[in-house]
């Protein structure tokens, strides 16, 4: 069972664990895809009918749906997510304080 103060590479164990399928890419990528038209259409609803908790939560939900997925991607290609995420955050800070100087 997870519990607060988790780290993305628990998150990324427990995944593995509960849903793991490094044969089935397509299938994944298509329910990640699945789970964000679904996120799309909760965040459409709030903006069009507004924010109550119900659907706050239904948004919360789906957010963890795409995330389970994503992570599930990166087990399949046995990456590291939080080295993605440092990685990847340089990588962006360069490229936008370079967009920021250009600009200046």
């Amino acid at each position: 069972m997870l519990k607060k103060d988790l780290t993305i590479k628990q998150l990324q164990a427990h995944i593995k664990t509960i849903d793991y399928a490094p044969d089935k890419q397509y299938e994944v990528v298509l329910k990640l895809f699945e789970e964000v038209g679904e996120l799309s259409e909760e965040m459409r609803k709030a903006h069009q009918k507004g924010l109550d908790q119900n659907r706050k939560d239904k948004i919360k939900y789906e957010l963890y749906d795409v995330l389970h997925y994503v992570t599930h991607i990166a087990n399949i290609y046995e990456i590291d997510l939080e080295d993605a995420i440092i990685e990847k955050d340089k990588i962006n800070e360069a490229r936008y304080d370079d967009r920021r100087k250009n600009h200046d």
